[in-house]
């Protein structure tokens, strides 16, 4: 009697490892299916009918090598990426123009998101002299914004192109006074230092485009001078 349950549960279990091997097999021979193994290059999961991802399209097209030549011109190129990447469906052209401007909303909304973090910090009890760093934190992402905000409205109108350089210029400072009130050790509950390190990736992208766009634009207003 043991024997015989032996054997049924031996063959329970080789039906139960072969069958879903078999259908993969199947499968492998219409959309290369992923059964385990790495003996195919290529593969998709069984059952996966989902579409292409199109920004692995986008990332290797003319916009995104466009893109990473930006970043390339940044300071950490590699996080410059990481950022642009995961935005990269609001690129849609290689206008430097367009392309400074989209950078230009990334880093508006990153320190609004900063001003708001530390806009609740801010209301939470704590030690009164961190509270004066936090406080002198919000005023200088204030003046960050709205001084990305000129730059945007510089970009498009460029009434006053001259004046974008000086602008961005006046953002780092911003982001500079901030971490100055913040050592490496220093108790820091809301982590600003981070905050500030990832706001920086931001405006060091704001920074290669920027310059992209003037070169560019210097460029135009040179041809179109000789031209007349």
């Amino acid at each position: 009697m043991a024997s015989f349950f032996q054997r049924m549960i031996l063959v329970t279990l080789v039906l139960t490892i072969s069958i879903p091997i078999s259908i993969c097999h199947r499968e492998r021979l219409k959309n290369k299916c992923d059964c385990g193994d790495d003996s195919e290059p290529d593969h998709i999961n069984c059952g996966d009918d989902s579409e292409p991802d199109i920004d692995d399209d986008r990332e290797d097209s003319e916009i995104g090598n466009y893109l990473r030549d930006i970043c390339s011109d940044t300071e950490k190129p590699k996080q410059c990426w990481k950022i642009i990447k995961a935005e990269i469906t609001r690129f849609t052209d290689t206008d430097s123009r367009n392309v400074a401007g989209i950078a230009v909303d990334l880093a508006i909304a990153k320190s609004t998101e900063i001003k708001d973090q530390l806009n609740q910090f801010n209301q939470k009890p704590a030690e009164s002299a961190l509270k004066v760093k936090y406080a002198f934190c919000l005023n200088s992402y204030n003046d960050a914004k709205h001084n990305l905000e000129t730059v945007k409205g510089n970009i498009y109108t460029c009434g006053n192109c001259g004046n974008i350089s000086t602008r961005v210029d006046n953002v780092t400072h911003d982001l500079t006074s901030c971490k100055e009130r913040f050592d490496e050790t220093g108790f820091d509950p809301a982590n600003i230092r981070d905050r500030n390190k990832g706001f920086g990736h931001y405006v060091d992208i704001v920074r290669a485009a920027i310059s992209r766009f003037l070169r560019e634009n210097d460029g135009y207003n040179a041809r179109k001078t000789q031209s007349n």
